[in-house]
């Protein structure tokens, strides 16, 4: 077959790349959307990524499994949108000729949803975004046919197919593996993903239909696909309950510092009102035993028995030794109040200077740790 007969058996086998176009809107509609909603076109939001329904491990596996799905449709910022409308547009509208309109379609489709399992997969955590497994997955389809189908592709399109081809999953893979936050892993899954689909599907430019959904071929490669998904499904890390462990020791540290602050907001009004002799010893006494020294204790508790995140049982262990000397502080006072012995007001304020000193180191060490990173 010469070049030009190609050409035209090429582009009357589907007339216009429907999808391929409709995909393209369809993503830049909703970074449209994402930007008005942050303000920032250049870069989105985490937080904004995971509520408008990003690939999210610890969601994902508890129970919104859909995320695979809508994460393919959201982007970090222009430059990410950008760079993949402008690749899915260029391959897709061949690669949507080569296969029809569903062949293309089922590609896409398993691509980005192998593409997104294999990052839940290799790296859960940290919210994944992007139409970039699916259209390496695309990429990854059109490879496959120029293997299997080298004879409906005449040399000179043959060659720079394969060269386009070649160098975009090579230059694309290869900045991915040089470039922080890149997901090299939903790269590499989609590409999996599109040339199983790709050799699966792929039939002669000159055949009747461009996918025989039928045959032994296809059917063997929707189920390898299956396959390939579950796997990674199955054998992904499961971080629902380190997620969890996160956000409860994240929610305990919040309640204990407004605790922290309130009670030593109320002991210092405690202490100002005894030396403005506003307060009788009796009512602090009172104070102290039914109200300040409890809830100390509370906050203890609920701090102390608290499950932490791997790496942090130092910082809660610090803290509970922190609130367990502010609680032995007002412990001395209170026997300061009962048996009018000053050396027990001596070792109350003893205390109350080793927790400030406590505190202080915490937070010494805390700048260090992050002007070392």
């Amino acid at each position: 077959m010469n070049y030009d007969t190609f050409i035209n058996v090429l582009f009357s086998r589907v007339e216009g790349a429907v999808v391929t176009r409709a995909l393209v809107v369809a993503n830049a509609l909703i970074f449209a959307l994402l930007a008005l909603l942050c303000m920032n076109p250049m870069q989105i939001p985490s937080d904004l990524l995971i509520r408008m329904g990003g690939n999210f491990a610890p969601l994902v596996q508890k129970d919104e499994p859909w995320r695979l799905f809508t994460a393919l449709f959201l982007h970090g910022g222009l430059l990410h949108v950008g760079l993949n409308m402008w690749a899915l547009h260029q391959a897709g509208q061949v690669v949507e000729r080569l296969y029809g309109r569903a062949g293309f379609a089922v590609l896409y489709l398993v691509a980005g949803l192998l593409g997104n399992l294999a990052s839940l997969w290799w790296k859960p955590g940290p919210v994944s975004v992007g139409a970039s497994g699916a259209i390496f997955g695309v990429y990854g389809a059109l490879l496959a046919y120029l293997v299997l189908q080298r004879g409906s592709v005449p040399n000179e399109i043959f060659r720079e197919m394969r060269a386009g081809t070649l160098g975009f999953i090579g230059y694309s893979l290869f900045a991915g593996f040089s470039i922080p936050g890149i997901d090299n892993a939903a790269h590499l899954g989609g590409l999996l993903g599109g040339l199983v689909m790709g050799a699966a599907l792929a039939q002669p430019v000159v055949a009747p239909e461009p996918v025989s959904w039928r045959s032994p071929r296809a059917l063997g490669g929707v189920a390898l696909s299956i396959a390939l998904g579950a796997g990674l499904w199955w054998s992904a890390p499961q971080s629902v309950r380190r997620f969890e462990v996160d956000s409860a020791y994240t929610q305990a540290l919040q309640r204990f510092s407004v605790d922290e602050q309130e009670l030593l907001r109320e002991q210092a009004a405690l202490l100002e009102a005894l030396r403005q002799k506003r307060l009788s010893d009796s009512a602090a006494l009172d104070k102290l035993e039914h109200d300040l020294i409890p809830r100390w204790e509370r906050a203890i508790t609920q701090l102390g028995w608290r499950q932490v995140p791997a790496g942090q049982e130092m910082q809660r262990d610090e803290l509970v030794h922190y609130a367990q000397t502010r609680r032995d502080a007002l412990q001395a006072m209170v026997q300061g109040f009962e048996t009018r012995q000053p050396l027990w007001f001596e070792r109350s304020r003893s205390l109350q200077l080793q927790a400030d000193n406590i505190l202080l180191q915490m937070r010494l060490r805390r700048s260090l740790e992050a002007a070392g990173r």
